[in-house]
């Protein structure tokens, strides 16, 4: 049906109703029958307010569930309930289809009760259920009304239990109306026990979709059951009055019941950004994300498994292959993301009547399912460039060790025996020349220089101290040829691991050299200190400060300190000094 053609029938049965209260209304003041004064206005407010309620609130269901026969159920209960005043018009065929009518209200009511919330029966003991509550409606009416049982017209009030009123006369049922009654008890017990049997059975979800009703129903029916059994004890009927209107005040509250139950369907789906909020404050890791969803949709069976990208394998949470097949305990929702099946929902079958619902959260879960898989990419992306810089790290510092294991081995060797051989051939020369010794013995000296130079040189590119003695050793080293002072104030005596312990050293060398280049400073403080899993380095000086934290010494220092994991931290005011700190991991 069309949304227009949906919304004219809905007004259409809407006004219908307005017009059977109407017609209620004048049939019971204008029926012919003498109605005492002080009952007329209480009778139709409360008869009108039920059969109005059920009419209103069963539109409201089938608009919103097209393919729930509850909606339906309820609205042809609310006509046949305003269809009782036909018994008040003195007239026999008003009479008869009155009585006929109001039995169907209470056979309406059984049926909508024992089949809540879909309508529809499902198995052979609510088939029973149903179809006896029909049985002992219209049907046994209408054999009673071919028999004569049934009180004729123009006898005093309105007939049939239309006005609750206590009886003036003497209270003397016939035996049949007493079999009647124990029949109708019989039938009242048995759906109490069809009601609870079947909340007791179902799971958290079905529960909460079914409480809201049955509750108000189970009052409904516990009332009547009293009121009957009342008129098996042959009790007067004036005990039973307070029973009656107690009755028909609960059959105005529970269809509005049932409206709340379907507003809080929608207030359930508010929870759906509550969903995205909490599961937006941290990682969507596959047990909290179950835990959030199955709080959403109350329902604590629900859970999510997980499609192995590029197969139809899906996975739980503990990584066990998951069965995503429906079955008659568990309904699946896929979530997907760009026309992709991610995972799936697997949830309690009766939320399928809440699709709005079950909809928004795999929509929310899915989202978060995306957004997880995205981070966990950009994650991986991280460690890989995290991975990659400090392999760039570690092949530098691999060329650095060539480079200085060639120097050593190659060019200050050969310069060493340049020298032996200059200072042999003066040796060997009885009396050189003053010009030519002049000239060998600074061509020794130049060449002392330069082997000085190129030692300097090679410890700079990589201080083989370091890997022979350890951080400590290579600091006071370090210090010892720094062109200003420094004060090595605590300096580790534990070997650390390679990475680390040249990171170190070569954050303290680049410091020192920036001190002595640009800072003009006359003191330099240097303390390599463990701060539980952490190894401090500090290097503090009282040069003019100002020192850019982006230039490219402190650019590469705070490259080779993050590929271990750490952190460089500069703090360099103007007129302040400045003061380098790197924290490095080392557990």
């Amino acid at each position: 049906m069309s949304p227009r053609r949906a919304a004219v029938t809905t007004w259409a049965i809407a006004l219908a109703a307005v017009l059977a209260g109407a017609a209620a209304a004048g049939a019971l003041v204008r029926g012919g029958y003498e109605v005492p004064a002080d009952v007329v206005a209480p009778t139709l407010v409360l008869n009108l307010a039920v059969g109005w309620s059920f009419v209103g609130v069963g539109l409201a269901a089938r608009r919103r569930r097209p393919g729930n026969r509850t909606g339906v159920l309820m609205v042809l209960l609310g006509f046949a309930w305003l269809a009782r005043f036909l018994v008040a018009v003195d007239t026999t065929p008003a009479f008869v289809l009155g009585v006929l009518l109001g039995s169907v209200a209470l056979s309406l009511f059984v049926h909508l009760l024992v089949t809540f919330p879909t309508g529809r029966t499902t198995g052979p003991g609510q088939r029973v259920l149903v179809g006896v509550g029909y049985l002992l409606s219209a049907p046994l009416d209408a054999v009673f009304l071919a028999l004569g049982t049934q009180r004729g017209r123009g006898e005093g009030p309105p007939p049939n239990g239309l006005l609750i009123t206590p009886s003036n006369g003497e209270f003397s049922p016939e035996p049949v109306d007493l079999v009647v009654q124990a029949v109708v008890v019989t039938l009242f017990v048995s759906v109490l026990v069809s009601i609870w049997t079947r909340w007791r059975a179902a799971g958290a979800a079905a529960r909460r979709a079914l409480t809201s009703g049955l509750v108000g129903g189970t009052v409904v029916v516990a009332t009547l059951l009293v009121e009957r059994t009342a008129i098996l004890l042959l009790l007067p009927p004036s005990v039973g009055v307070v029973l009656a209107w107690s009755a028909q005040v609960v059959l105005v509250v529970w269809p509005v019941a049932l409206l709340l139950g379907l507003l809080r369907s929608r207030l359930d789906r508010s929870g759906v950004g509550r969903l995205v909020v909490e599961l937006g404050d941290g990682p969507a890791v596959p047990a909290r994300l179950r835990s959030v969803v199955a709080r959403t949709l109350h329902d604590p069976t629900a859970d999510i498994a997980y499609r192995v990208p590029g197969t139809d394998t899906f996975l739980d949470a503990a990584g066990r292959p998951a069965d995503v097949a429906p079955r008659d305990d568990r309904a699946v929702t896929h979530l997907e993301r760009d026309g992709e099946v991610v995972a799936v929902l697997r949830h309690d079958p009766v939320l399928a009547g809440e699709p709005d619902l079950v909809a928004a959260v795999a929509a929310g879960a899915g989202l978060a399912v995306e957004n997880e898989r995205l981070h966990a990419a950009v994650r991986e992306q991280l460690e890989e460039v995290r991975a990659s810089r400090t392999r760039l790290v570690e092949a530098a510092d691999a060329a650095r060790r060539r480079v200085e294991r060639d120097l050593h081995d190659g060019a200050q060797q050969r310069l060493v025996a340049v020298g032996l051989a200059l200072r042999l051939a003066r040796a060997r020369l009885a009396s050189p020349p003053a010009e030519l010794d002049a000239l060998l013995v600074e061509a020794g000296e130049e060449l002392t220089a330069a082997l000085a130079e190129l030692r300097e040189l090679a410890r700079g590119i990589y201080p083989a101290l370091l890997t022979d003695a350890g951080l400590g050793p290579a600091l006071a080293s370090l210090a010892e040829r720094a062109p200003v002072p420094v004060v090595l104030e605590d300096v580790p005596t534990q070997r650390r691991s390679e990475p680390v312990e040249q990171t170190c050293y070569f954050v303290v060398s680049e410091a020192l050299t920036n001190a002595a280049k640009h800072a003009s400073a006359s003191h330099v403080a240097v303390r390599v200190v463990p701060d539980g899993g952490e190894l401090r380095v500090e290097v503090a000086d009282d040069g003019v400060g100002g020192a850019d934290a982006e230039g490219s010494g402190l650019r590469g220092l705070a490259d080779r300190v993050a590929a271990l994991g750490g952190h460089l931290l500069v703090s360099s005011p103007a007129r302040g000094g400045t003061r380098v700190t790197a924290t490095l991991p080392c557990g």
